[in-house]
Order: C-alpha cells, then sequence, then structure tokens
C-alpha cells in the first residue's frame, strides 16, 4: 500500500511538470492538425476562465481554437490531455469545435447599437405660391346707369375705379448647391368688362410679369432677373398711383440689398406701344414680280429704357424689430429712340423720323414710425423730351424736327397714414404740371393736383368705416376759341376743379388696420362738377351733362403674396 502512494504521488508530481511542456507545444500541435489560422490582429480571441478543477486545472485553449490534443494524448504529442488522464492511459473524449457563426452572433447582439445617422438635408426644396391682388365692384349711378370713374386728372380718387385683378402663379426653389433660391413669376392680370356683366365670353387679359429671378448668386443679397416684369417702388394707395419710378419692361435686372439697409438696382429693357410714332405697317408688292402684294413693317422701333435705383433705409435701435426710421431713395430713368422713317398717307413720300431721347430724375423721402403702418412719403421727379411723355404715351406733339425736345413733366407728390387705437387716416396728395415738345398751348398742356382724406373708424376688428374727401383741379391750355362751343366756353387756358365726397362702410375678416385686406365693403360717392370741369369732356358726354355725378357700389377687395409690388 505504501509503494503504490508512492508511485501515485510520483506520477502526479511527473504529471504536473509535464504540463508545462504541452502547453509550450501548443503552435506545433495545433498546426499539425490543421488548425484554421488566427484572427486579425484587430479582433484577438478572447480568453474564457479556467474550468472549475482546482489548483491543477489545466488552462483553457482560445474560443476558436480546437482543444489541444483532440485525437488523443500520449507521450509525443504533448503529455497529457484535457481532462488530466495519466500519461499512458486512455485519452478522453474531444470536444465539439465552437460554432464560429454563433459566436459572431453572441458578439454582434452584445456589441454596443450605433446610433442612427441624422437624415441628410435635402439639396433642393420648392414650393408652388399663389398670390393675388383684385377689386370687383357692381355700381350704379344716380339715374340707374352703370357707374363710372369721375376724375378730371390723372390720378384721382380710387371709390369709383373699375374691376382689375391679378392671378400669381409662382415657383420658389432653394438650391442646396449652389444656395441660390429662385422665383418663376407668372401673373395674369383681367380688367373689364367681366362675363357675368358683359355676356360677352371673352377676356380683356394681359401678363403683367412673366420673369426668372434668382437670389443670393455668391453673395447674401445679390440678386437678378430676367423676362417681362414690373419695376415698382412705393406708391399713393388712394390715387392708385406709383409717382417715382412705375416701369414695365421686357428686359432684365440686378440689384443688390446689404444687410445694414442699403441697396442698388439696375434695370434695362424694351419696349414698343402699338402706335404709329412706333410701328407702321404698309403694303408693298410682292417680290419677283409675284402676284398680290406683302405687309411690310417700314417703321420698327422700339425705346430702350434704362433705371437706376439706390437707396438707405435708416432704422433706429434694434433692426430685428419693430421701430422708427427714415428711408431715402435716389432714382434715374434714361430713354433713347432710333431713327426710322414712315409713310405719311398711302403713295405720299417717305418722311425720315430723326432718333430721339430723354431721362428723368427724383427722389423719395419716407418717415415711419414702425407701429401699425404710420408714415410719410415725400416724392419729386423731373422727366425731360421722350421720358416726359410717359413708357406707353405717344407724343401728340412734336417740335419742328419731329423730336420730343423741348417737353418736360414736374412732379410732387406726398402720401402717408396713421393709426392710433380705433382710429386711421390715409392721405394722398400731387401736383403735376406738364408741357408737350410743342411752343403753342394746346389741350395736352396741363397743370393739374389732387388732395385726398380718408379717416376711418375701426369698429372692433371685424369692421369700419370710412369717410373721404377729396379735391380735383385742373388747367387745360386752350389755342384758340371753337366756333361751335357753346356759349361760356373759355378761349384760353381753362381752370376747371371738382369736389367728391364719399363713404365706405366695410366688413375685414383679417382685423383692424387701413392696409389689411381683404374686404367686402359698400361705396357711395358724390361728385360736384364745376362748369369749366364739364367742358373738359366732349358734346353729349353724360359728364358734360351732369354737374352731380351719384356713384353707388357693392364689391370687395384684396391682396395677398403678390410679387407686384416693390422690386
Amino acid at each position: 500500500m505504501v509503494s503504490e502512494w508512492r508511485f501515485g504521488r510520483g506520477l502526479s508530481i511527473a504529471i504536473l511538470c509535464i504540463a508545462p511542456l504541452g502547453t509550450a507545444l501548443e503552435p506545433q500541435v495545433g498546426w499539425a492538425q490543421g488548425a484554421p489560422t488566427d484572427p486579425p490582429p484587430s479582433q484577438p480571441p478572447a480568453r474564457q476562465p479556467p474550468e472549475q478543477g482546482g489548483a491543477d486545472a489545466a488552462p483553457q485553449p482560445p474560443a476558436d481554437r480546437p482543444p489541444e490534443g483532440g485525437g488523443g494524448g500520449g507521450a509525443g504529442t504533448g503529455g497529457e490531455a484535457q481532462g488530466g488522464a495519466p500519461e499512458g492511459g486512455p485519452g478522453p473524449t474531444a470536444k465539439p469545435l465552437p460554432d464560429k457563426d454563433a459566436a459572431t452572433k453572441k458578439k454582434a447582439e452584445t456589441a454596443p447599437t450605433a446610433p442612427p445617422e441624422p437624415p441628410k438635408e435635402p439639396e433642393h426644396k420648392g414650393s408652388f405660391e399663389f398670390g393675388s391682388y383684385g377689386r370687383v365692384v357692381a355700381a350704379v349711378n344716380g339715374d340707374g346707369g352703370p357707374g363710372h370713374d369721375a376724375d378730371i386728372v390723372s390720378h384721382g380718387s380710387r371709390m369709383d375705379e373699375d374691376n382689375y385683378a391679378e392671378a400669381e402663379l409662382r415657383r420658389e426653389d432653394d438650391w442646396g448647391k449652389t444656395g441660390i433660391h429662385t422665383n418663376v413669376v407668372v401673373t395674369l392680370a383681367i380688367a373689364s368688362p367681366v362675363f357675368h356683366w358683359s355676356g360677352d365670353f371673352e377676356l380683356n387679359a394681359a401678363i403683367r410679369n412673366l420673369y426668372l429671378e434668382a437670389r443670393d448668386i455668391g453673395v447674401k443679397g445679390l440678386a437678378a432677373w430676367a423676362g417681362s416684369r414690373m419695376v415698382r417702388g412705393d406708391d399713393i394707395y388712394l390715387l392708385d398711383w406709383w409717382p417715382l419710378d412705375n416701369l414695365n419692361l421686357l428686359g432684365a435686372g440686378v440689384s443688390y440689398a446689404h444687410e445694414v439697409g442699403t441697396a442698388g438696382q439696375l434695370v434695362v429693357g424694351a419696349t414698343q406701344p402699338n402706335v404709329p410714332f412706333f410701328k407702321q405697317t404698309v403694303e408693298r408688292p410682292a417680290p419677283l414680280d409675284q402676284f398680290g402684294s406683302v405687309s411690310v413693317p417700314l417703321l420698327d422701333r422700339q425705346k430702350l429704357i434704362g433705371a437706376l435705383r439706390l437707396s438707405h433705409n435708416q432704422k433706429f435701435g434694434d433692426r430685428d424689430k419693430p421701430g422708427p426710421g427714415v428711408k431715402a431713395v435716389l432714382y434715374g430713368e434714361g430713354y433713347t429712340l432710333p431713327e426710322g422713317k414712315h409713310e405719311p398717307e398711302p403713295g405720299a413720300e417717305l418722311e425720315q423720323l430723326p432718333s430721339d431721347g430723354g431721362f428723368s430724375i427724383g427722389g423719395q423721402v419716407t418717415l415711419y414710425s414702425g407701429k401699425r403702418d404710420t408714415f410719410v412719403h415725400v416724392f419729386a421727379r423731373y422727366s425731360s423730351n421722350l421720358a416726359a411723355y410717359g413708357q406707353f404715351t405717344a407724343p401728340g406733339q412734336l417740335n419742328l424736327e419731329k423730336t420730343t425736345s423741348g417737353a418736360r413733366e414736374i412732379v410732387v407728390a406726398t402720401a402717408g397714414n396713421a393709426e392710433i387705437e380705433f382710429f386711421g387716416v390715409m392721405m394722398g396728395a400731387y401736383f403735376r404740371s406738364f408741357r408737350d415738345a410743342s411752343e403753342a398751348l394746346n389741350f395736352e398742356d396741363v397743370d393739374e393736383g389732387a388732395v385726398v382724406l380718408r379717416p376711418t373708424f375701426f369698429l372692433g376688428d371685424i369692421a369700419g368705416i370710412s369717410l373721404e374727401g377729396t379735391f380735383e383741379m385742373a388747367q387745360r391750355g386752350v389755342l384758340h376759341q371753337n366756333p361751335d362751343a357753346p356759349e361760356g366756353a373759355p378761349e384760353g387756358p381753362a381752370i376747371g376743379s371738382i369736389w367728391r365726397v364719399g363713404i365706405i362702410p366695410y366688413i375685414s375678416p383679417a382685423g383692424r388696420g387701413d392696409y389689411v385686406r381683404p374686404h367686402l365693403r359698400a361705396i357711395y360717392n358724390l361728385a360736384v362738377r364745376d362748369e369749366t370741369a364739364r367742358q373738359f369732356y366732349p358734346v353729349d358726354h353724360p359728364f358734360r351733362e351732369h354737374k352731380l355725378e351719384h356713384f353707388f357700389g357693392l364689391g370687395a377687395e384684396w391682396w395677398f403674396n403678390s410679387s407686384s409690388y416693390g422690386f
């Protein structure tokens, strides 16, 4: 028994001495067994803790390797097999190879989940927008006939204006690659008569805007446009008039507006009114002795117009909050017209028309409080030669050289609005003096002006009552006494005037404010003409017969999201 104990103890000591040798031979044993290659250094094999078996438990192999000595142990194969069997004894049953897919899946399940990447901002954003301005009215006069505009000046009260509307479709796009914003604008204008009044299934329409504009072109505030566009600044609402800048151009423009309030705009374009001063078509024999005749554009010239507008808006206090300020504007226009030839009458000798031109220069100062649309505008403008006639008006009287040299127009105007609590008041006024290119006075030579005042009482937030008073005066030049004129007709310059008073009760769904729209409203206006003012109309014209003119109307006015105002 003693010898057996000693033999067993010695064998145990031998096994403990051989175990380290087996561990040292691990790489060679693994190569002999065809073990898979080691994983890449970036993913080192995880070591498992030793099996629970006391102090003499052998260290375990990596999890992704087969157990060492898997084919049976022996003195020449690394000594003791896993499980601590005595040397020379039967080898233990080898453990199955680990499941690589299962281990990988387990690692993936236990690995922390990466947060999802935030969605990328789209490179392009686009939308369709709709805007509109409109006024519609059904009106009668004191005799039950249709109501008409009773003004005797070029720009009078808008209380009795006719139907007019604009429908604007606009495409807005933000291009992420360049940071540029673009607008494509199409504005259709519709004027009287409308079908429900005339029964005529035709449309009195025009395209007022048809252009592409790009903004923030490389630099914030830099913009350019090309197409057909209304180019406008500030208006006198009560007179429906833009006294400083109001162009309708087929052309292009560029502008820059700095965040401090300074801006500049340059536009160029062309226009050709459909009148004989610019365009004449004649009939001529067909070419190469063919039968018949063809139409030939004998006179075909257009006005080229350029305009420059510089402005600065100085706001006091925080620029991001409403507050008082002052805006100053300098404005100029240049006109040029090429030479041409025309035929005074069929078969007559052709006449040469010389080239022509003109310019306008003016300015504007605006003071505003920043509270409830309270402001005042002051405008001044001087125009010479071709520019004095306006954009679409054809010169009626030329000088001896058949040009517009000598014509001029002077305009001084003002507009304003103030609102306090339940009360608001709007005002507008202007004076205009025009002389054509001929030396003698005629009916086209005019000095005119108007003053209009509209106080409004706001009845809560949904209704109001506006009162309006207007005075208009015009002086017309007369060459000589018409032998067929009635007794008392003027023989020289004639001065006529008209007083107008009116009332407008209305409903305002958008709340109170003189410039808040839409409105549903009723209109009554009374015009009182003096004797000379009635002489401004031709014989048998109703306005020549009536000293008093009544206007009763029911209608609406609206504006929203429109590009037709301002540039």
